[in-house]
């Protein structure tokens, strides 16, 4: 049922509503996902299966995902990373 390249909604979670693609297969329980989710481990009983399936290889990276996916005609969201800024030290502490 959760085979490489199965599309699915994401029903829990701070992912929840959505979509993502099956990447691999880690146990009776667990898959790994990606798409517009950050890739992770999920529980099958998380997940929502659609009819679709990708053509995607096994551990597909995320750009072959998002290319699958956009072929597919499924929006991809790109997830922005955050640019971190050191904390500068005032003067007048450093000795």
């Amino acid at each position: 049922m959760f085979e490489i390249g199965r599309i699915v909604i994401k029903t829990a979670g701070r992912d929840a509503g959505n979509t993502a693609v099956v990447v691999d297969n880690i146990d009776g329980k667990f898959v790994l996902i990606d798409g517009n989710v950050r890739r992770r481990k999920c529980n099958i009983s998380h997940l929502e299966p659609l009819n679709d399936v990708l053509k995607i290889k096994k551990a597909a990276s995320t750009s072959d995902v998002h290319k699958a996916m956009k072929e597919a005609g499924i929006k991809v969201v790109e997830i922005k990373k955050v640019k971190r800024t050191p904390v500068v030290k005032s003067k007048k502490n450093a000795k």
